[in-house]
């Protein structure tokens, strides 16, 4: 998910891979949108707070493919900030220190 977002991001600005398209970038995150119904499940069952993630990032994705912004951008709830901020919940769950 992080490598399929860092190069949609890095494609956009010109600085990397040409071959990074639309098409590509949201097939990339697909599946990790797919698994992570799975995995929020098993979340939820022990703590609720857990739950909406796989919704926000379907969502999201489903947006990109009319405006990219969609992707990565940080003023929406973009498929890069749902992933991010569940990454996070999850360090804070687990009590990782940083």
């Amino acid at each position: 998910m992080a490598a399929a977002c860092t190069a949609w991001q890095l494609a956009e600005m010109g600085i990397d891979d040409p071959t990074v398209t639309l098409a590509r970038t949201i097939t990339a995150l697909e599946g990790p949108a797919v698994a992570l119904a799975g995995f929020e499940g098993r979340l939820t069952a022990h703590l609720d707070r857990f739950s909406g993630y796989q919704q926000r990032l379907t969502e999201a994705l489903a947006k990109a493919h009319v405006e990219p912004a969609w992707i990565t951008g940080t003023d929406r709830d973009s498929c890069h900030r749902v992933w991010f901020e569940l990454h996070e919940d999850l360090i804070a769950t687990l009590g990782v220190a940083r």
